[in-house]
């Protein structure tokens, strides 16, 4: 019999052989998505609240 699972190259974690992926990697991966999205508006927010402050001044 064998094994129904894989080990990831990348994080060494084993999970399901039927699954196409690394569920570890793949939430990894969209928590740095996440991060980045907000990191870039965070920095729009800032830049145009800078601007909005020269404005009235």
């Amino acid at each position: 019999m064998t094994d129904p699972t894989v080990r990831c190259e990348r994080c060494h974690k084993t999970y399901p052989a039927e699954e196409s992926g690394c569920p570890n990697c793949l939430s990894i991966r969209r928590t740095n998505a996440v991060i980045g999205t907000t990191l870039v508006l965070l920095t729009i927010l800032a830049l145009g609240g800078w601007v909005g402050a020269m404005a009235l001044l």
